[in-house]
């Protein structure tokens, strides 16, 4: 009979991932590589991926930017690095902003010591232009998350310009239509992922080999 460590069950268990959709055509300017329309989040035991699909990627320009919350602390209203017109995102404890210009790139950033600081999170990207989906991954984020008791985090998605002042021309959720260019933006919802504690994953890892041995 073969025995099974709580390690090796852990190893067994797959990444788990949820998809948030928001509506296509909710923005007011018309330019689809900045429209999104999904975004889907997973995990493995050490790190956090993001992909965000937008309606069409048919551009090389646009800047994506991912705030995100655990609860501890984090920044006053409308103040994000790049200093864009987003409203409504109080608490913000970490900020990932992407570009597509001049082959892509993103900074990274974590609110400490009540301000802003650049700090290297780990974070990789790649853009897939024929699938106008653009990747993150967070290295060692979801092992942090859990070592500091947070299993859960609240994230929001934008989609903005290149210059200081300008709006979300979307948002992830709930919101109405986003203003022009010439107005600000406001969240009114964050999304939520949540990452399972270790003996919720040890006891899907038993339920998937308990199943493969009835299957025999």
């Amino acid at each position: 009979m073969r025995l099974f460590t709580a390690a090796s069950l852990l190893i067994a268990v797959p990444a788990m991932a949820s998809t948030y959709t928001d509506p296509t055509g909710d923005i007011a300017t018309g330019n689809p590589n900045l429209d999104i329309a999904s975004v889907n989040v997973s995990h493995t035991a050490t790190d956090i991926s993001i992909s965000l699909e937008v309606a069409d990627l048919d551009a090389d320009w646009g800047k994506y930017a991912i705030f995100f919350d655990f609860k501890f602390g984090g920044s006053g209203d409308n103040d994000n690095p790049w200093a864009r017109d987003i409203g409504g995102l109080e608490g913000m404890d970490m900020f990932v902003g992407s570009w597509l210009n001049d082959g892509g790139g993103f900074e990274e950033y974590y609110y400490t010591l009540g301000g802003w600081q650049a700090t290297p999170l780990g974070v990789s990207m790649s853009i897939d232009w024929d699938n106008s989906t653009i990747n993150w991954t967070i290295a060692g984020f979801a092992a942090q998350l859990t070592a500091f008791g947070a299993d859960t985090f609240g994230f929001e998605i934008a989609t903005t310009g290149g210059n200081p002042g300008d709006p979300a021309i979307d948002l992830l959720g709930g919101e109405d239509t986003q203003p022009g260019w010439g107005n600000g933006s406001t969240s009114t919802d964050l999304s939520y992922y949540t990452i399972p504690a270790p003996g919720a994953l040890a006891l899907l890892g038993l339920a998937g080999l308990t199943s493969r041995r009835r299957r025999r």
